[in-house]
């Protein structure tokens, strides 16, 4: 019962409950009160108020026993002034649990699982140097110039976790360094978040965990981030490629074919024509008028239609079962799966 108290408060803010909520989660078997001295350590549950609040909060049993291993710290929320402070406690302690699940994993496999590059190195300056940082990620990642069909997989295989929830629109995504080595970005997942938005603050993240931005303050770090994540997306070269060096004007049909290919969204196309001085200042304000006019921003969600997802924990989790590191019990617990689910995934990767 050493950290049962702990991991309780814990897992009651993964779910966004207050103590009222849990209760009434339960049917009120346990009231307030009763959740309040549990979690205080003032009373030890027995094993039918484990099952009663494993159930009601979506853990395993074996969660309520488990030490604590990871703490976030250095948090970057975007949008952090519209996020709830439960809303936020909510994705910290998802993130949490999901760290320590793929840590563990990680662990019991002897992987090495520090990031490719030292945070925060790359030092800036000017947003020329924005561009060489991008550059070099791809020169590293051996990505080339071609467009990037996933990057939550690409991210994954250089050692960057990266965990999609589904949470407020608020929120659209955080990252931080753990242990000085461990990289994690989150994501907003949610259905109403377009893809190329996902797609753009996945890189956005990546550049807060990059790129040192400490001669700027944070809305100039906000603007470097961007101006990386559309970097990334869209090298300049094939940009100038598509649209030349100078432009007058625009045609959206370009853009549109631009976007279904680099999975990139109309505006932010714009923003980086204009920062690459494709286009002229009087151009850029005339087109994103235009933009806001018609509600461009509403057809984007059907301009691109990759998909952003990783499966390198369940490809490690099968690996640890064959190579028999790890039981199927003990891989359906850190898949957060009954016994009988994990196993139908199992033969369904076998046909």
């Amino acid at each position: 019962m050493k950290h049962f108290s702990e991991r309780l408060k814990a897992a009651r803010k993964m779910n966004g409950y207050s103590l009222q909520d849990l209760s009434d989660a339960i049917q009120n078997q346990l009231n307030k009160q009763a959740l309040n001295r549990l979690e205080n350590g003032e009373m030890s549950p027995d094993s039918e108020t484990i099952s009663l609040l494993s159930k009601a909060l979506k853990v395993t049993n074996d969660y309520f026993f488990r030490e604590a291993t990871v703490a976030l710290t250095d948090i970057r929320f975007r949008k952090l002034k519209k996020l709830t402070v439960k809303e936020q406690e909510k994705v910290s302690a998802q993130t949490v649990e999901f760290l320590e699940r793929y840590l563990e994993l990680e662990d019991l496999l002897g992987l090495n699982n520090a990031i490719k590059f030292k945070p925060k190195s790359y030092k800036i300056k000017t947003s020329k140097d924005v561009e060489l940082a991008a550059q070099q990620i791809r020169k590293d990642w051996c990505l080339g110039e071609d467009p990037l069909p996933n990057i939550v997989e690409m991210l994954e295989e250089n050692n960057i976790k990266v965990y999609q929830l589904e949470v407020d629109m608020s929120f659209s995504g955080m990252s931080t360094i753990i242990h000085e080595k461990i990289a994690v970005i989150v994501l907003n997942c949610n259905e109403e978040i377009p893809i190329v938005r996902q797609r753009f603050t996945a890189l956005h993240e990546l550049a807060h965990l990059y790129l040192d931005l400490s001669a700027f303050d944070d809305k100039e770090c906000e603007k470097m981030c961007d101006l990386f994540a559309g970097a990334m997306l869209l090298p300049e070269k094939k940009i100038k490629q598509y649209l030349g060096d100078k432009r007058s004007q625009i045609i959206m049909k370009e853009l549109f074919m631009i976007a279904e290919q680099y999975g990139i969204s109309l505006a932010a196309i714009i923003y980086r024509s204009f920062n690459l001085e494709i286009i002229t200042p009087s151009y850029f304000k005339f087109f994103m008028i235009k933009y806001n006019q018609y509600h461009t921003k509403e057809k984007e969600f059907g301009v691109y239609t990759g998909r952003e997802y990783s499966e390198r924990f369940l490809q490690l989790l099968i690996r640890a079962v064959a190579e028999e590191i790890i039981s199927t019990t003990k891989a359906a617990s850190l898949n957060r799966q009954k016994l009988g689910d994990f196993r139908e995934i199992l033969d369904n990767t076998a046909k």
